[in-house]
């Protein structure tokens, strides 16, 4: 009878593949961050654009907005951001301006965009590193 040889890979070829896996995923998981994080964004913008509606509604309605906060999954999922609102910049009251915030939930960061914001007088943008991040 003649002996089976019993062939497998080698200690060193199991090396290789796994540095090149290694390399393939230092390269790639930034890309994919950043898709997430466009993700996160568009989620943010949608939540605020449709505060901002109802805010608009309210106004026509009363004169006036409303203070709000909240959370940007309120029609189901929960979301990543939570809603505020506030005085636009160089106004004390909620009569005639308003600015919504969304801030990212603990647990969830984005350096480039950071918190977005919108207001009643069509100012839209963010404090983030990069704002010309924010609405794209």
């Amino acid at each position: 009878m003649r002996a089976r040889v019993l062939r497998g890979f080698t200690l060193v070829e199991v090396m290789i593949v796994l540095a090149i896996v290694s390399i393939l995923a230092a390269i790639s998981y930034p890309s994919y961050m950043d898709f997430v994080r466009k993700g996160w964004r568009s989620e943010g913008r949608s939540a605020l654009m449709q505060q901002m509606q109802e805010q608009e509604r309210l106004y026509t309605r009363v004169g006036r907005y409303k203070p709000y906060e909240g959370d940007s999954g309120e029609g189901g999922a929960g979301g990543k951001y939570t809603l505020k609102s506030g005085n636009c910049q160089g106004r004390e009251s909620l009569d005639s301006c308003i600015r919504l915030t969304a801030t990212l939930k603990a647990g969830f960061s984005d350096p480039q965009a950071g918190n977005l914001w919108v207001d009643s007088t069509g100012g839209k943008g963010c404090d983030g590193a990069q704002p010309h991040r924010c609405w794209q």
